[in-house]
Formats: C-alpha cells, structure tokens, sequence
C-alpha cells in the first residue's frame, strides 16, 4: 500500500548539472518522463515527494541519472531504464542492483538504498553523496588519491563469497581485438599505429595470455574511468558496479591508467586529440606526447603498491587486450545515441598502444 504524501509538496524543479563536454548522454531520461505509475511507487517507498531533481548528464547511459532532493529535505540518487526502451541499460542495472546489495560496507562507494523492478522499468537509489568526477586532464593530486582508493579497494576481501564471476573468462572473451584486425584487416592501422602494424603478429599472442593474467581473488569493477568515479573533500567513491568480477587486484589499477593516458595529466603530458570520421575515412590524430606517456604509465604502475610484482607478460597481455579491444571497437559503427564512443575508444587504443611500446613486446 503506497504511503501518505505530505500534502504541501512543491511542484518538482529540474536542474541540469553543469555539462563536461568530454562524456555526456545525448539524452538522458529525467524524472518527469517517468511513468506517473512508476512515480508514485518511487515516493511510495521513499515516504516523500520529489521536489527537486539534478539530472546528472556525465556518462554514457541514456537511462534516468538524478540527485533528486525529497520533500523531507533529504536526497537520494536514482538511475532508471525502462527495457522497452533501452534493453541494455536496464539489464546493467539489473546486474549492478544484485552486485551492489551483496558488496561489503568497505567497498568505497555510495550506500545501496533499493531496487524496483515491474518487468520493464527498473529503478536503483543511492545515498546522495557532495561529489564529482575528475576533470579531465587529471589533476596530479587527484589521480594520487584515486590510485589509493585503488589500493584500498584491491584488499577489500570476499569476494568469492558475493559470489562474484571469475574475471579471466570474461575479459579473454573481450580481449580478441588484435585477433579480429589480423582476420579483418583495419585498413587505417598502418596510419593511425606503425607501431602496432609492424608487431600485429606479437599483439595478437599478447592478448591470448589474458585468461592466465586475470587470475586473483580480488574485487574488481571492471570498468574503471573517470566517469566512473566521484571525489569529495575527504573520499574518492567508485560508482556504477554492474561488471564486477574477481581476479587479479591490479586489474583496475590497469585499466585505469589506459584511460589516464587518453585524457592526459596536467603537466605532465598532454590528452590524445583524435577524431574518427562517420564516413570511415582515416582518423584524425594529433598527439605528440605518446613517448612521454608510455614511460609515465609504466613509472606510475610501478609504483603503485598493486603493480610492484606484477609479471611484465601478465601486464602486456592485459594492456594489449583493452588496447586492441579499444581499437576494433574504433573501426566499428557508433552505437545510437553516441557517436563520441569512437573518438574515446581509438584514444584508448593509442594510450595503450603507448604504454606498450615503452614496455616492449
């Protein structure tokens, strides 16, 4: 039975948060396009109205993602897709709803409030927390506290307990980039990477040796980016879980830094400026800094107290696999709706591709 409502909410407010220009939904869901239905069972169990709404344009979901303040003053964020509509967004909400009610309260990220699921629309709530993704090009000493939280999450234990799926599996069936281009020759490979057209042959072997890499008991996130994350004054929260796995706790440290290399590090080097023509003619690429890249992820990863011990094959394998995974999804047709998936995927080729030819294959 829905609970009572006060009798003096306001009219909801929508708010759109300032837009990064770097990774935006073309169009995001808000809370006035909910079904009036759906609306009322959200307030039902909130015990409120919603009055307010924040609709969070940074990511790539076309699903509903909004701070929305209650007429109890309270806030909570909300994600919401509708099957019908967007059939892979709702899924990973399903995923991310069973993975977020089983992860232990030392797992850094907001605190799962609850899910609601009609067959159709599936709607997830989390604490609201006062935070932000890193701006890109990162800033040093925010990178510095997001590979701590790194640390901090690899050592998190029980994740065999969630149960969580075995990474290896899963990335080795991803990591079949290399593969593919030597089967269906990138006719741009030559012109975008040397580099990588002259050692095809040895990416492809690298990229077979994920399944062995993979090979730990630690939580992973699988996703790990920028967009991914939300800093405060005195926390650095990892958000959206659907693709959680276990295995190798530097998994995420890796991943990572592939994607720190694409967007740059003020003062360091700068971000991978390219863009891949709709009409597939050859890409745009204007990055100078791949050398000094290369040598500053291989500096930052051997550091890191994840990555000290790390086999050099394990690394290339794992590196090699996102890269060319990243690459053959640069060559392929935009998904609807984002057609900037294919300017991010061939940085990440290239940052990887970097970091590569510094470690030697």
């Amino acid at each position: 039975m829905p609970h009572p409502m006060p009798d003096d909410a306001a009219t909801t407010t929508v708010v759109r948060s300032p837009e990064d220009p770097r990774a935006h939904a073309s169009d995001r869901l808000g809370w006035a396009q909910l079904p009036a239905e759906l609306r009322d069972e959200i307030e039902a169990t909130m015990n409120a109205r919603v009055v307010e709404e924040i609709s969070v344009v940074s990511g790539f979901s076309p699903g509903m993602g909004s701070l929305v303040r209650l007429s109890t003053g309270d806030q909570v964020f909300l994600k919401a897709a509708r099957t019908l509509d967007a059939p892979e967004c709702a899924d990973l909400h399903r995923a991310e709803a069973k993975i977020s009610v089983r992860l232990p309260a030392a797992v850094p990220m907001p605190r799962f409030l609850w899910g609601h699921g009609d067959g159709d629309w599936i709607v997830l709530a989390y604490e609201a927390i006062d935070g932000y993704p890193p701006r890109v090009p990162w800033d040093p000493a925010v990178l510095g506290r997001v590979l701590e939280t790194l640390d901090d999450l690899a050592r998190v234990p029980g994740a065999r307990q969630i149960p969580l799926p075995p990474a290896g599996p899963q990335l080795a069936s991803a990591a079949i980039g290399w593969g593919r281009v030597q089967r269906e020759p990138y006719q741009h490979l030559e012109h975008v990477s040397p580099w990588a057209a002259q050692h095809l042959d040895r990416l492809v072997e690298a990229e077979l040796g994920v399944l062995v890499a993979c090979e730990g008991e630690s939580i992973v996130h699988g996703d790990m980016r920028a967009e991914n994350l939300a800093v405060t004054d005195d926390q650095v929260y990892v958000l959206d879980w659907p693709y959680a796995m276990r295995g190798a706790g530097w998994l995420d440290l890796a991943h990572l830094l592939v994607t720190v290399g694409a967007q740059g590090v003020e003062g360091v080097f700068e971000p991978v400026d390219v863009e891949v023509p709709c009409d597939g003619g050859p890409p745009v690429v204007h990055w100078d800094d791949a050398e000094r890249a290369g040598a500053w992820l291989t500096a930052v990863f051997d550091d890191h107290p994840l990555g000290a011990e790390v086999h050099p094959e394990d690394l290339r394998s794992i590196v090699g696999g996102f890269a060319g995974f990243s690459l053959d999804t640069a060559r392929r047709p935009a998904p609807p709706g984002r057609p900037c998936l294919l300017d991010r995927s061939l940085g990440r080729a290239l940052a990887g591709l970097a970091w590569l030819e510094h470690l030697g294959l």
